[in-house]
């Protein structure tokens, strides 16, 4: 009898011919925007915010604007899932059916170094700082939530969308029908994580053994890694387990899973405090110095909104 041969999910990836790592792919690699043809029409302003003919306004005499590169995006198709984890933390359950009612797409991997240099030398914008570690594909951090929000109208408005965000501080507000970019709502980030519709059940995103999709303790080397070169998930997303935190739009709750809606929940209302340090958002994702259970799919962590930290973040808008 022929002896069976176990083969790991990289292990047939790579028999196959498959590269994991996206850096081959160029899943992660920023298009750059296309200059012959028109952007994207956004929606009708309202009359009452309808800009002026551009007919009367005059060039400014500076530099050519920096070059705006569209991050590759994968699309994560509307469907139901069962948020949470029965053998999770507390703040995991209870266990929740969840409905997103609206496809979307998502960034196939965290913002870089590079994209939000472009940003912060467009906008004249203090460049965030890298740690002595270095910038280009690495997943950008040390930014707060206020500056994922910046960096995401920032986008919008480059590729001719309408912005989604609107209002400054604890006031922030966010059009979900908008068609620019925006952050993640927690339940949309972990639907993503996990597979969405294309789901196998994985503890993490994209398989059961984090060494194969999570740069985390066991793996990093005490750093962050450049992105997209461990092993995507099913929807081909990198980098969903450990790397770097990542910003979403939802203030954080330990118990708001025992009242969320189930149609597309965006998370509690804004808390009634004003100290800048009880206003927490939701994080996910968990980072390079984490333990492999803070990297799972389900695992849910939250920040102060103004603390840079280890926080960065990905982009979504609407499909």
């Amino acid at each position: 009898m022929t002896p069976q041969i176990r083969v790991t999910r990289r292990g047939f990836l790579k028999l196959t011919g498959m590269a994991a790592s996206a850096a081959i792919l160029g899943a992660c690699t920023p298009r750059p925007a296309a200059v012959t043809e028109p952007p994207i029409t956004p929606s009708p302003l309202p009359p009452t915010l309808t800009p002026a003919p551009t007919a009367t306004r005059k060039p400014a005499p500076t530099a050519a604007p920096t070059r705006v590169y569209v991050p590759a995006m994968v699309l994560v198709e509307a469907g139901s899932f069962e948020m949470g984890a029965a053998d999770g933390l507390p703040d995991e359950q209870p266990v929740h059916t969840v409905r997103i009612t609206r496809s979307f797409h998502m960034g196939a991997c965290e913002v870089t170094f590079d994209e939000y240099d472009r940003f912060c030398t467009d906008t004249s914008r203090r460049r965030a700082d890298d740690g002595g570690r270095g910038r280009g594909t690495l997943p950008l951090l040390n930014v707060d939530w206020y500056d994922a929000v910046a960096y995401c109208n920032w986008l919008s408005e480059r590729e001719g969308l309408v912005p989604c965000f609107s209002g400054t501080g604890k006031r922030t507000e966010c059009d979900f029908l908008a068609t620019g970019y925006r952050l993640p709502t927690e339940a949309e980030w972990e639907f993503a994580a996990r597979g969405g519709r294309q789901s196998r059940g994985f503890m993490y995103a994209g398989s059961d053994d984090p060494d194969e999709v999570a740069w985390y303790e066991a793996t990093a080397g005490d750093q962050p890694r450049p992105v997209g070169q461990q092993l995507p998930n099913e929807l081909g997303l990198y980098d969903m387990s450990g790397n770097l935190f990542e910003w979403c739009w939802d203030w954080y709750a330990r118990d708001y899973y025992a009242s969320s809606p189930e149609a597309d929940p965006l998370g509690p209302p804004a808390p009634k405090t004003t100290k800048p340090w009880e206003l927490v958002r939701v994080r996910r994702s968990g980072s390079w110095r984490e333990k492999a259970e803070n990297v799972r799919a389900t695992f849910r962590s939250y920040d102060t909104a103004s603390y840079v930290g280890d926080n960065g973040f990905r982009v979504v808008r609407m499909a």
